[in-house]
């Protein structure tokens, strides 16, 4: 089990470049995860399967590359709080107390903070 990561405002704003890029991803993944589950699922109602699908191959290996990229971000300790909208959470240190730095897919650095239990509704600025 990975050591608890406490982020500094600077050392979570050095990670937005790299969120932006998985971010970007997983948003692209989801929309294709979302097609394809469309695409199938009629045909799962309708008739028993064989495995033999492309598109459930494709839904398979799809859904894959969504669990690397969310296990990648847990990894850098920060914590993925969804996709709609994207925000991300960084543990924090202030005043003495955990408290969550948070980002918002689009902005362009750290700017507000959160108590743990208030969320994204309970934002202040730094």
């Amino acid at each position: 089990m990975q050591e608890k990561r406490y982020f500094t405002v600077e050392e979570a704003n050095e990670c937005i470049p790299e969120l932006i890029t998985d971010i970007s991803a997983l948003l692209e993944l989801k929309e294709e995860l979302e097609k394809l589950h469309a695409e199938l699922t009629p045909f799962l109602e309708v008739i028993p399967s064989n495995g033999g699908s492309k598109n459930a191959l494709l839904l398979m290996q799809t859904g894959d590359q969504f669990r690397e990229i969310v296990e990648r971000i847990q990894r850098l300790g920060c914590h993925l709080k969804g996709l709609d909208p994207a925000l991300i959470d960084f543990p924090h240190m202030r005043d003495g107390k955990e408290v969550y730095l948070c980002w918002r897919f689009g902005e362009k650095e750290i700017r507000y903070w959160h108590e743990i239990e208030s969320g994204f509704a309970g934002r202040k600025p730094l």
